[in-house]
């Protein structure tokens, strides 16, 4: 489970975006200040941070994200910063990147675009994982590979982005609608039959059986969920 420490400064905002990536499977620690992330970073070291550039509204208004980077990264962090803005200056973007960011997100954003580059910023850093072994199966999501032994059966870049997200998902059951929003960015109202065909072509590649599934159930009417244990 990744660990996440979300500094900002909104604290509705900071609940909101606590709620999601804990629904996604994120160990999230929450900071309205630089006192505050410090004392986190002690306690829980994170695989990334996400950090509001403009911290007026916390309870120290003096200091900004930038400051609060420099702290971490004088503190020893090393891993990767996002930071969050409003702001949209080429000079703002330059003094994020000399202090170590290494992605911005811009205000206002969704939140499935701000899992996606957390995901992203892990995956360059090597905190998210992409080998997965289920029994003789091997899962390489990095090199879009399926491995039975010998033998590779390839994935398509969406056929890979289905199959991380039913794995990062592991036994719950996931809607169509959710995964239009999460994979395709459609709205979850679109009637369509893209999941299905991209599962069936996934469960062929896995050599799964729809009937006695191995790794994807199927739950009519609902959706899917993902089953197989590693191991």
């Amino acid at each position: 489970m990744p660990r996440i420490l979300v500094v900002e400064d909104e604290q509705q905002l900071l609940d909101t975006v606590k709620r999601f990536f804990e629904r996604e499977n994120y160990d999230v620690h929450t900071a309205r200040s630089r006192t505050e992330a410090l004392e986190l970073f002690s306690r829980f070291p994170p695989d990334v941070v996400v950090l509001d550039v403009m911290l007026n509204e916390g309870p120290e208004p003096e200091i900004d994200g930038f400051d609060v980077c420099k702290a971490l990264r004088d503190a020893d962090y090393e891993g990767p910063v996002i930071f969050v803005t409003a702001r949209t200056s080429e000079s703002d973007k330059l003094t994020g990147f000399e202090l170590g960011a290494d992605d911005y997100v811009t205000k206002p954003f969704s939140l499935l675009e701000l899992k996606a580059r957390v995901q992203a910023v892990l995956r360059r850093t090597g905190g998210a994982r992409s080998i997965y072994r289920f029994g003789e199966v091997e899962v390489d999501l990095d090199n879009y590979v399926i491995r039975h032994g010998p033998d590779e059966e390839r994935l398509s870049n969406r056929e890979q982005e289905l199959l991380r997200y039913l794995i990062e998902h592991r036994g719950k059951v996931l809607p169509r609608g959710e995964l239009l929003t999460g994979i395709w960015r459609y709205s979850p109202n679109v009637t369509t039959r893209t999941v299905d065909t991209h599962i069936l072509n996934v469960r062929k590649k896995l050599r799964d059986d729809a009937t006695n599934p191995r790794f994807i159930e199927t739950l009519h009417g609902v959706g899917y969920r993902f089953i197989a244990s590693e191991g």
